[in-house]
């Protein structure tokens, strides 16, 4: 998908590197420290926007967030 998505994230540990958005389309998206763009870390509840990314070679159909950016 080429389309940005906005959300909230619900939850991040910084210690780990990872968390989950809440995205605005109703989907629960991971998202990892290597994506975030433009801040060191994410905090719950920041809004921001993300490309949402299909994980390749998993039949799970599981997705995360790349291109992470904090709305301010």
């Amino acid at each position: 998908m080429s389309n940005r998505v906005s959300g909230v994230v619900r939850w991040y540990n910084q210690v780990k590197g990872y968390g989950y958005i809440d995205g605005d389309d109703g989907r629960e998206v991971l998202v990892h420290r290597a994506a975030v763009e433009d801040f060191p870390f994410l905090t719950e509840g920041l809004r921001v926007t993300y490309l949402m990314v299909t994980d390749e070679g998993d039949d799970s159909g599981e997705v995360h967030a790349e291109q992470v950016h904090v709305v301010q």
